[in-house]
């Protein structure tokens, strides 16, 4: 029988986490993306939105990536998970080729 229930969990919970950063990095690219700058000096507006801008494709960008971390721990949690249920057949199947004299 395994042991790996604890590392599942472990590469779950950091999958999670790893989503819900990169939940809040799209809502903080939209909100820098939406964000008025009509309130500044007419010469500043332009500056503004240009930094606004780039760091709402900094937040986007940092969302896919975070995406990506996330994805992949999940995928090693399921491939690790799949791989240990085969094994644990395996051996059960073994078990059951020792007859009665084992």
């Amino acid at each position: 029988m395994s042991h790996m229930g604890l590392e599942y969990n472990a590469l779950r919970a950091g999958s999670e986490r790893w989503a819900s950063l990169g939940e809040l990095l799209e809502e903080t690219a939209r909100d820098l993306g939406a964000a008025p700058t009509g309130g500044l000096a007419p010469e500043c507006q332009g500056a503004a939105r240009a930094f606004l801008s780039a760091w709402e494709g900094y937040a986007g960008e940092s969302a896919a990536i975070v995406d990506g971390f996330s994805t992949a721990l999940e995928e090693v949690a399921a491939r690790t998970a799949a791989a240990d249920s085969s094994t644990r057949g395996d051996m059960e199947d073994l078990d059951s080729r020792l007859g009665p004299a084992r």
